[in-house]
């Protein structure tokens, strides 16, 4: 599934992630794999802890961070996608009720 703008997504339950030294580590057992976040990466990870439309947190960052609506559209999705790709984030159409949309 590709993540797009008016997705909702959320952490993947499947995935351990702690603060550590000023980064999220997050690490897939599964798949042996380890994961590093910073900066705008661990705001984007705490604003997914529930369910969240990918526009709406579009503007949370707007009000947090000096960007030009577009240039952080772009990269967010950029960033979810890869994220999904990599199983650290869910997608799925039935949480539209549970954020009341």
């Amino acid at each position: 599934m590709t993540v797009e703008k008016n997705s909702i997504v959320v952490q993947s339950k499947e995935q351990y992630s702690a603060m550590m030294d000023g980064e999220i580590v997050m690490i897939d057992i599964e798949q042996g794999k380890y994961y590093g976040l910073d900066g705008v990466g661990i705001r984007i990870w705490n604003h997914l802890a529930q369910p969240r439309r990918v526009s709406d947190l579009c503007e949370l960052l707007l009000a947090e961070y000096d960007v030009a609506p577009a240039s952080c559209e772009v990269d967010v999705l950029r960033f979810l996608n890869e994220m999904e790709t990599q199983r650290l984030i869910e997608s799925r159409p039935d949480w539209v009720a549970d954020i009341g949309a």
